[in-house]
């Protein structure tokens, strides 16, 4: 099955994209402060509102308030119930057996009852996926038995498909192909979600049409209007099964283009949006009341810095001699040199181009995996990832911590000593470098994206401090459409037009495997994005086998193998994860760099009413639960609340796993 990559290009930043308007709220009218309607913006609109079809942040913002899943995140990080009341898994862990809440009803967009939500609805949903190669189908397709085999075509009967329904009794089964005990974080995407059937046969292509009544509600909020670059609308739905944590009436959006982001700030003062990003180098900064300004957690989005470790395509780039080319390809082979770089950056002044000297830090990611994406024995994944560092190489990374928000990575002492060591193996090569004859790292940059063109210009900084001038980072500005085509859109290994590149991910589940199986060389997502050919899709001469040799990447995959083979054991797969990803970091295949979130803000939304954003699948987007006052949260009521949410998430936590 063909995974469609969520691998996100730096230069595409709009601001959404750089997270700056990721999972925010919106603010009510002053006279509406009663908490009653919730009034924000948007900046694009939803291409479908089929929810099982669409991979698309832009259908699940909206979808997710329309219909519910059987389960949901709540406020606190745990999955609860949403139309399955509860569930029962086999011994195996391969079978999971689903309840479905009795008499929750399908309702159109005047609110009038349609039919009941039952067992084969979901049934009806994961076939119309299939049936329309939903863009999510990936995250399911292995997963459930049979799935595979009917969605390529190789068997066309759906009833062999693991999934069954028993509308008498109630009930709904998956069958799994081998145990995942984060199966119930992937029922929180659309693709596992409810379609009623006659509704579906009813609309045939129209299904999901971008219109009031292009779909069915059975979840908090209806849809009342939807006008392209206008306004998007929702009203509560009276019918909703928990109605008692829906306290939003109404949801307002006004389409913003992100022109004038100083608007956001005016917009809130003005009393017509509930939160607002801010932008500390701004001028207007000046004169906001410092003591109203909150900053937001960082988000599972991480951003990092990678080699492109067997480079064959040089459209753009200052390698002008053979000689430069094969001494930046002989560096980059080097595990001394790159590890130099990881060292070399000031992440904390790379961030600030982004949102200020004060939150630089902030943004500072040092691991693939998010710090705390998950727990083992209660502690916080990334403590594995550090004890497993300094099992590597004590003498290097017992002076570097990998937490996330510090800037603790970066040292000129270590990256002057690795360099060193860098050069003597590439001068044993016959590649002497010097200032005259410095390694040349080709860096792509959109060049209509100032914060990034700003934020390379940081990165060249740091080098330069650095190696006294003896590596340099070219950045390349490029119009959109090369740009694209040099560090994103190509399809093979050999089309990756850079020396160094910097791009994100976002989780697709609950399990440290979906960073970490992205770089897999056997059949990684974007293991193309560091020059090597996943041989899953190789078709003959393997051009990156030399590379992959260098670098040892088949160590990796091993250690890959042996944490997804675990699956009767969290903690043991978690700990396995952990040696992988340090693997990773240490041989500098990857640079983590900043994170999404962690941003300036001001806003009337009581402090995390919401979903966590750094939940995965749809459930994020959702209004429940959301609350609102009628004053600005002062970052000292922000730090009160944060405070008794984190001691909440670990209450809930460690009863989870009891």
């Amino acid at each position: 099955m063909t995974k469609k990559t969520k691998l996100m290009g730096i230069g595409l930043m709009s601001v959404a994209a750089l997270g700056i308007f990721a999972a925010c709220g919106n603010k009510s009218d002053s006279s509406e402060s009663d908490g009653k309607d919730y009034s924000f913006y948007y900046l694009t609109d939803p291409e479908t509102l089929d929810y099982t079809f669409s991979g698309q942040k832009y259908t699940a913002e909206n979808t997710a308030n329309f219909v519910d899943g059987l389960v949901s995140y709540d406020q606190y990080r745990q999955i609860v119930p949403a139309l399955a009341k509860s569930w029962d898994v086999s011994e195996d862990g391969k079978t999971y057996t689903y309840h479905i809440r009795k008499n929750v009803p399908w309702v159109d967009a005047d609110g009038n009852e349609y039919d009941t939500v039952k067992p084969s609805d979901w049934v009806t949903g994961l076939k119309h996926a299939a049936d329309t190669n939903s863009e999510t189908l990936y995250l399911v397709s292995d997963s459930i038995t049979g799935l595979a085999d009917y969605a390529s075509g190789k068997d066309k009967d759906f009833s062999k498909v693991g999934i069954k329904a028993d509308d008498k009794a109630g009930t709904l089964t998956y069958t799994l192909n081998a145990p995942e005990s984060f199966w119930n974080s992937k029922a929180t995407y659309g693709i596992l979600y409810p379609i009623n059937a006659e509704f579906l046969k009813e609309k045939g292509k129209d299904f999901g049409k971008v219109a009031t009544d292009g779909i069915l509600y059975n979840g908090a909020f209806i849809a009342t209007k939807f006008d392209n670059k206008s306004a998007i609308e929702y009203k509560a739905n009276d019918t909703y099964w928990d109605k008692k944590n829906v306290h939003i009436k109404n949801v307002k959006l006004s389409f913003f283009d992100g022109k004038k982001p100083e608007d956001l700030y005016q917009n809130y003062m003005a009393g017509k949006y509930n939160q607002a990003q801010l932008y500390p180098t701004m001028p207007y900064y000046k004169n906001v009341k410092k003591s109203d300004v909150i900053w937001t957690a960082q988000e599972a989005t991480t951003y990092f810095g990678m080699f492109n470790l067997n480079r064959q395509t040089y459209k753009n780039t200052a390698h002008d001699t053979d000689a430069k080319k094969t001494a930046t390809k002989q560096a980059v082979l080097n595990k001394d040199f790159r590890q130099a770089i990881g060292f070399a950056i000031d992440k904390a002044k790379y961030n600030a181009q982004r949102v200020g000297e004060e939150g630089g830090e902030k943004l500072v990611r040092n691991t693939l995996v998010p710090y705390d994406f998950v727990t083992i024995a209660g502690k916080d994944y990334g403590t594995a990832v550090q004890a497993d560092l300094q099992a590597i190489d004590g003498d290097v990374w017992s002076k570097l911590s990998v937490d996330q928000g510090k800037n603790s990575t970066y040292n000129v002492d270590l990256a002057k000593a690795s360099f060193a060591k860098a050069k003597e193996a590439l001068k044993a090569q016959g590649i002497e470098v010097s200032k005259e004859n410095p390694i040349i790292l080709d860096a792509p940059v959109l060049d209509t994206s100032t914060i990034n063109i700003a934020a390379a210009a940081s990165m060249e900084n740091s080098l330069e401090k650095a190696f006294d001038g003896e590596v340099k980072l070219n950045s390349i500005k490029l119009a959109m459409d090369p740009y694209l085509q040099a560090v994103f859109s190509f399809k093979t290994a050999a089309e990756a037009d850079y020396d160094w590149n910097i791009s994100g991910w976002g989780p697709d589940y609950a399990d440290p495997a979906t960073y970490l199986n992205i770089l897999s060389p056997k059949q990684g997502d974007i293991t193309i994005k560091i020059g090597l050919e996943p041989s899953v899709t190789l078709e003959g001469e393997d051009k990156g086998a030399a590379a992959k040799a260098a670098v040892d990447i088949d160590a990796y995959q091993k250690l890959l193998d042996e944490a997804n083979d675990i699956t009767n054991n969290t903690d043991a797969r978690y700990e396995a994860f952990a040696k992988a990803e340090a693997w990773l970091i240490d041989n500098g295949i990857v640079t983590p760099i900043y994170s999404l979130g962690a941003v300036p803000m001001m806003q009337n939304e009581v402090p995390f009413t919401k979903i966590d954003s750094n939940t995965v699948g749809s459930t994020a987007y959702s209004y429940k639960y959301r609350k609102v006052s009628d004053k600005t949260v002062t970052a000292k009521e922000y730090e009160k609340a944060l405070k008794e949410w984190k001691a909440k998430v670990e209450e809930k936590s460690k009863a989870a796993t009891k």
